[in-house]
């Protein structure tokens, strides 16, 4: 077995060192035909540096590159330092000496080496030498950056892009792109191309800043190597800065803004040689960026360097176990089921007629002759079980009628109506038994429900970016607020947020404090939600959203004290609007109790981060308690996402809400019970798309929806305002309530706008 075990190593091994001297190869290949400051590129020096194990396979691919280009004279320096390179692997294979140091050592050493030796057997001018020996430490930067950005990822098992070693990728990226761009591929720059999928890539994740930066790398790889594209080149970071800002609306549109702007700069400056050659290099990026899907391109990082960062790897462990836990939740609640089942099916199965027939008849000597030759005496027993489940008892004249030939006839007339008793008790607490199982069961639905949320919102987190983590927490501190917990991420609709958890109230200004925030987070902020609970205090800051929201209420009493009505419009964060209306069944202060019970309720739960399903769950559990002589309520939420630009509602019980949009009018919503009556009681959702101008009127059922439909739309044919939508939907309702029938009244209403 261990033989078989270290057989399979040996061949692993060897299928792996094939595949990367293979890939040197064609790195070294393709790294032939570039050029960098007019001398030939340095990078497969460097690859034979970094990759010391496939030295021979780098000079192997320059060679034939240099043979294939007839420039093998021109690649004599490149030639001859990777073979000193390998000797160098030959004679001093020691591990302890692969130091990035060393390795930018070694092969500035051998380049500067030859380069002179070069410059000697063939006369050059100083201009010439000085550019040999530049060329020669901008190989030694390329082997130190690559090696020290392999060794780190190594050490650590993640691929930071943040602090010195993003500077170190910066450089490695700026000398792929100069490689590429030199490749021989007609009339397209592949240097170019797979720049522009690169910076739309960072776009993707890092927004405008991710396009600006990346569109700069590539402008200079691309001049590195080939300096007379510097014109229109420069023009990618102006063009990645533009389309950042349009990332939300999907992929499409985003490469769609970049040729466009891309366009508009290309014609700006002057229409040239280039011009048209460079936009096919943009279009064919854009195309590619489009075309692979954003889990692909994640798998495949993943896969070869793993670009996660540690805290990113830390919260999708963390939303992992959260699934897992809900799932244990599930497979326990479905266990419960089944017993519930069971049990309910073996209760069926005992009868009164079998557990009489089993306490009496069975040590009879005319058991046979009654139960097996008789068929009147079965009919007679269920005729006797029926008048115990009717009468709550047998009597002897009972028995008599119907088995008048028993010889144990008050043995049968005891044994009905004890057994019948005992049965009775036992159902008695069956049903209490089940009652407290379909709660338990309830109860870890909730729970599974609640884990699944905050995995959910944990692994929506698309990335965190510790540096400005950092920066955060020491702005708090230097404000006087220590232990301070910060977290700047992007979500999954590509918006910016920072959380910062403090352990005091904040005393500060809101407006300076999201100012200062805004310069650390790069990025326009919009005043936070703040929530305290318990002596913590959570702020959540996040990006200023495009859209906003005008909001309007109408209520009114059905003339007693106390409304039945009670609503909340709150928001859980800058950009995600949430109106809570709940309708207490009935009027005066017992409706009042049972809404302000269900709303008061439901913006806790969504505040603390559960879902509106989860929260509908909960609530309906906590009403299943109340006796039937207690009132119930009904329960309406509607989620605003301005980011997304949709909105989710919930309903369970409530009367269906209104979309006004371009003069139309339609319903939303469906029919279901309020929470608490049933066990199973699911709520109807339904999540719709939003578009500037659309109003959404939520209101009570104290409104006729016919009657509301018919007054909305003669008031939008007028170009009402949403005040006068308002106020005349719930003028209306009041004045078409019957002398002997009032309600309350709620309207609310709500209009999407360009901030």
């Amino acid at each position: 077995m261990n033989m078989n075990r270290q057989t399979m190593k040996i061949k692993s091994g060897r299928a792996l060192s094939i595949r990367a001297s293979c890939l040197v190869f064609g790195a070294a290949f393709a790294a032939g035909f570039g050029r960098i400051i007019g001398f030939p590129s340095a990078v497969n020096v460097a690859l034979a540096a970094v990759f010391r194990e496939q030295a021979l396979s780098a000079f192997a691919g320059s060679a034939l590159s240099y043979f294939l280009t007839g420039k093998l004279t021109d690649g004599i320096i490149q030639l001859s330092s990777i073979l000193v390179i390998a000797a160098v692997r030959l004679f001093y294979p020691r591990e302890e000496q692969r130091e990035p140091v060393f390795d930018a050592a070694l092969s500035t050493g051998a380049m500067m080496l030859f380069g002179c030796v070069m410059s000697v057997a063939s006369p050059s001018d100083t201009y010439t030498t000085a550019l040999r020996m530049i060329n020669a430490l901008m190989c030694g930067c390329i082997v130190f950056a690559a090696a020290t950005v392999r060794d780190r990822s190594i050490r650590t098992g993640v691929f930071d892009i943040s602090g010195m070693n993003g500077v170190l990728i910066s450089i490695i990226y700026i000398v792929v792109i100069s490689t590429l761009t030199a490749l021989p591929a007609g009339t397209v720059n592949i240097g170019r191309a797979a720049g522009t999928v690169c910076l739309l890539m960072a776009v993707r994740r890092y927004r405008n800043i991710g396009g600006a930066v990346m569109g700069s790398l590539t402008a200079c790889g691309v001049i590195l190597s080939t300096p007379s594209l510097a014109q229109n080149t420069l023009l990618l970071a102006s063009s990645g800065l533009i389309c950042g800002a349009f990332i939300r609306f999907g992929p499409l549109l985003t490469a769609l803004v970049f040729l466009i702007s891309s366009l508009v700069s290309l014609v700006a400056v002057g229409v040239n040689g280039d011009t048209f050659t460079m936009f096919t290099d943009l279009v064919i990026g854009a195309l590619i960026f489009t075309a692979i899907p954003a889990s692909a391109v994640k798998r495949l990082a993943r896969r070869i360097v793993g670009i996660e960062n540690a805290a990113n790897i830390a919260g999708q462990s963390t939303s992992a176990k959260l699934s897992v836990a809900s799932k244990t939740l599930s497979s326990i609640r479905t266990q419960l089921t089944l017993v519930t089942a069971a049990i309910d099916r073996r209760s069926k199965e005992d009868t009164l007629c079998s557990r009489v027939k089993s306490a009496v008849c069975t040590d009879c000597d005319l058991y046979e002759l009654c139960h097996e030759r008789k068929s009147s005496v079965p009919d007679a027993f269920r005729k006797l079980e029926n008048t115990a489940s009717t009468y709550n008892s047998v009597s002897m004249l009972d028995v008599g009628a119907q088995l008048p030939s028993c010889v144990r006839k008050a043995y049968l007339h005891r044994s009905f109506n004890d057994i019948h008793s005992d049965m009775l008790s036992e159902r008695a607490e069956l049903i209490k038994v089940r009652e407290m199982r379909s709660l338990l069961s309830q109860q870890l639905s909730s729970m599974e429900s609640m884990l699944a949320d905050l995995s959910f919102r944990v692994g929506s987190v698309r990335s965190i970016d510790s540096a400005l983590s950092a920066a955060v927490r020491d702005h708090f501190s230097s404000l006087g607020y220590p232990n301070v917990k910060a977290c700047v991420y992007v979500d999954s609709c590509f918006v910016r947020c920072v959380d910062v958890y403090l352990t005091a109230s904040f005393k500060g200004e809101l407006v300076k404090l999201t100012t200062a925030l805004s310069t650390i987070a790069e990025c326009d902020l919009a005043l936070p939600t703040v929530t305290e609970f318990d002596g913590v205090t959570r702020m959540n800051f996040c990006e200023e959203p495009d859209l906003t929201l005008e909001t309007k209420t109408y209520t009114a009493s059905s003339g007693e004290e106390y409304s039945g009505d009670t609503f909340e419009l709150f928001s859980d964060s800058p950009y995600r609007r949430y109106i809570v209306l709940s309708d207490g069944m009935g009027t005066g202060k017992r409706a009042r109790l049972d809404s302000m019970f269900s709303v008061s309720l439901v913006t806790r739960l969504i505040g603390a981060g559960m879902s509106m399903e989860t929260s509908h769950s909960l609530i309906n559990s906590l009403l299943r308690v109340k006796g039937w002589e207690e009132s119930f309520a009904t329960l309406d939420i509607v989620k605003i996402d301005l980011s997304a630009a949709t909105a989710r509602f919930l309903k369970a019980g409530a009367a269906r809400s209104l979309l006004c949009r371009d003069g139309s009018v339609q319903p939303v919503g469906g029919q279901a019970f309020p929470p608490g009556i049933l066990a199973d009681c699911p709520p109807d959702v339904e999540e719709l798309k939003l578009f500037e101008g659309d109003i959404i009127l939520v209101f009570s059922d104290g409104i006729s929806e016919n009657a509301a439909t018919e007054v909305t739309s003669g008031l939008l044919q007028e170009g009402a305002t949403l005040t006068d939508i308002v106020r005349t939907v719930g003028n209306s309702a009041c004045a078409a309530s019957s002398d002997n029938r009032h309600d309350d009244v709620t309207v609310i209403g709500v209009k999407l706008t360009k901030r």
